[in-house]
């Protein structure tokens, strides 16, 4: 249990200092920051706190938005993904899960690419949509949320086959 804590408290301070020292330094097409922080609310284990979960990811966004002098968006964003992961879980991979992660889970390949790229593809539409407020900015929106999703998912999906190899 204690163990399982500080790889959580690792994991986390580990992705915050990831997101904030190395991908916000890097304006891939001059407007694009993945948000490779999303790696610690995707692997987070399905049998622990979903409280905890919500809780922890209103800490990871606020922690990102304050590093980065951002307005907030990382936060309502993060903290929404962290509220609807156990329903997108249920609708993705159904209630008899296999295993108490995605990490260490059997299942197709493409349930976890779909499930992975809708909790991107979520976390960037309110990201973007609460970042610019403006309707006039929609071209703006479309093109961030593509972007940064697809690279996104591109780093996420990467890590998540990696450490699947390494466990």
């Amino acid at each position: 249990m204690l163990q399982d804590n500080i790889k959580i408290l690792l994991s986390f301070i580990v992705l915050v200092l990831i997101q904030t020292l190395i991908f916000n330094q890097i304006a891939l097409f001059g407007f694009s920051y993945p948000t490779v922080y999303l790696f610690f609310v995707i692997s987070y284990r399905f049998d622990k706190s979903q409280f905890i979960l919500i809780f922890l990811g209103f800490l990871l966004g606020l922690t990102i938005d304050l590093l980065q002098g951002s307005s907030g968006s990382n936060t309502i964003a993060t903290l929404l993904i962290s509220f609807l992961r156990p329903f997108m879980i249920k609708f993705f991979f159904g209630n008899n899960l296999d295993s108490i992660s995605l990490l260490s889970m059997n299942s197709k390949t493409n349930n976890q690419i779909i499930f992975i790229a809708s909790i991107i593809l979520v976390h960037q539409v309110i990201m973007q949509c609460v970042a610019y407020l403006d309707f006039h900015h929609f071209m703006v929106i479309f093109r961030n949320t593509i972007v940064n999703s697809t690279l996104t998912f591109i780093i996420l999906f990467s890590s998540v086959t990696l450490f699947k190899n390494k466990n």
